[in-house]
């Protein structure tokens, strides 16, 4: 057995295998299968990715949501893109699109443009200060992620980015959703 500490709540099963005994009991009582505690504890990782997430680009005055959209700007041909492609690309609403853009471009981040394609579409222009605050984080952001998938070796990332995709796949081919 390893002397790694593990996180508070957690334990370790007799092949090594993380688990949490409150969510196990409490699905065992339900009689819900074992997929719905692997599901809570994916669940779990993102909620705790998403907040380390958050904690780190507050760092840099913006939201993770933010950062996506100054990021899918900053390599994009020109730096622009149509609010609706940004929206597209994220997977949002075009509604969302345009408060994030609206608080960027105050932020001096971003600014909107015609679109020469088409008169009725605006493009959101990273600026030179949105670019300057993305290069400003890229060395930070390898260093930040390094420290968050520490305790994984290459192939256990690997095979997590497999298992996520995989289960996208899955639940891209179900009729209705899930």
């Amino acid at each position: 057995m390893s002397s790694l500490k593990l996180p508070t709540g957690l334990a370790s099963d007799a092949s090594g295998c993380l688990y949490d005994p409150v969510v196990r009991t409490a699905l065992r009582r339900m009689g819900v299968s074992k997929s719905l505690e692997a599901i809570s504890a994916l669940r779990l990782a993102a909620k705790r990715v998403h907040e380390a997430t958050e904690q780190w680009t507050g760092r840099y005055g913006l939201t993770e949501s933010r950062l996506q959209v100054l990021t899918y700007l900053y390599f994009a041909p020109d730096r622009q893109m149509t609010l609706g492609q940004l929206a597209e690309s994220q997977n949002l609403v075009p509604r969302t699109v345009t408060g994030l853009v609206d608080k960027l471009e105050r932020d001096g981040l971003v600014r909107r443009v015609p679109d020469p394609s088409d008169r009725r579409s605006v493009r959101a222009q990273l600026t030179k200060a949105g670019a300057a605050r993305i290069e400003a984080m890229r060395n930070d952001a390898s260093e930040w992620e390094a420290k968050g998938t520490a305790a994984l070796k290459p192939r256990q990332l690997a095979e997590l980015r497999h298992l996520c995709l995989l289960m996208v796949k899955h639940l891209d081919t179900l009729e209705g959703g899930y």
